[in-house]
């Protein structure tokens, strides 16, 4: 007889390979809109369900704590992934609190977006309504490739053994960037300084963003979406003092850098207003290539706009 298929009951476990992480964008906040979830691509997630608990300080003759009960229920955790173009275009419109215009670009607004997120983990789902993304972070570190991560916070989380999307739009699938051939020149008020790049990030955030809890439910009822901040970390080879020179003079202007993939696809990301802050060049040891880095600190442009990304074709 011949030995075909396969084997049954092989896995100690859920297989994370088998793991699915999809949104959908809520008309009202913590909603499930229903319809048609995006899946996504990632390469992890963290999201947790954490329960405050508190215990009265009762006086007893019993020697014992007092029951616990719940006060407030906290689902928060963070997406992280390999960056690839059109991927995470509605998680980066979230945090910049905007809309991509007809023309490819984004800038930083107080639009409001919360998600719907579902996840599959073997034959049940996690359904994380009124998620809020407060921060996003874009690495491009020196010997790896692009990554992202995506900080969320939302109103609760539901399992269900039922699916509670209606259907399914496939993941994006376009070659990730790398940080050889697709990461173009820094440029700092269109001068490229002097010096290969190490490692920049690109840290995008809600500053004061929280939940607000009520009374009847241990979920939380809404979000204050705090206010836009932008920030960054650029690391180089140190070959004149040039950055430093601006840094010293209290310059301040746009930095920007492309990103394109192999098909001409990518981003322009632009600090409309910023600032060199917190030089650190040291020689650190014996037999070293002295680098310089330098905290990106984004700030308004008179009138405002602090951040803006640019959709690249070929």
């Amino acid at each position: 007889m011949p030995y075909t298929g396969t084997t049954a009951n092989y896995a100690a476990a859920a297989q994370s390979n088998a793991s699915t992480v999809s949104y959908a964008k809520e008309t009202l906040f913590a909603l499930n809109p229903g319809g048609a979830f995006q899946r996504l691509r990632f390469t992890g997630e963290s999201f947790r369900r954490n329960d405050s608990r508190q215990r009265p300080e009762e006086i007893n003759l019993l020697s014992e704590v007092s029951q616990g009960v719940t006060t407030q229920e906290s689902v928060s955790g963070t997406l992280s992934g390999a960056f690839s173009a059109g991927t995470y275009d509605d998680f980066l419109a979230a945090i910049l609190g905007g809309d991509w215009q007809e023309d490819g670009a984004l800038i930083n607004g107080d639009l409001v977006k919360t998600w719907s997120l579902v996840q599959k983990i073997g034959d049940g789902h996690l359904l994380r309504p009124g998620a809020f993304c407060t921060r996003a972070q874009i690495g491009f570190p020196q010997g790896g490739f692009a990554n992202v991560s995506f900080d969320f916070t939302c109103s609760r989380q539901e399992k269900s053994v039922s699916d509670p999307a209606g259907s399914y739009l496939a993941a994006p699938d376009g070659p990730v960037f790398d940080t050889i051939g697709n990461l173009g020149e820094l440029r700092l008020g269109g001068e490229v300084p002097e010096g290969a790049l190490r490692e920049l990030t690109l840290t995008l955030a809600r500053d004061g963003a929280e939940s607000d809890y009520g009374l009847g439910s241990a979920a939380s009822v809404g979000i204050r979406p705090g206010q836009f901040m932008a920030t960054g970390q650029v690391q180089l080879f140190f070959r004149d003092w040039s950055l430093y020179d601006r840094f010293e003079i209290g310059w301040s202007g746009r930095i920007e850098i492309d990103l394109r993939d192999r098909n001409g696809r990518g981003y322009r990301f632009i600090f409309l207003n910023a600032s060199l802050q917190n030089p650190e060049i040291n020689a650190g040891a014996r037999n070293t290539s002295i680098v310089a880095t330098f905290a990106i600190e984004g700030n308004p442009q008179p009138g405002g706009g602090t951040f803006r990304i640019e959709r690249l074709t070929p």
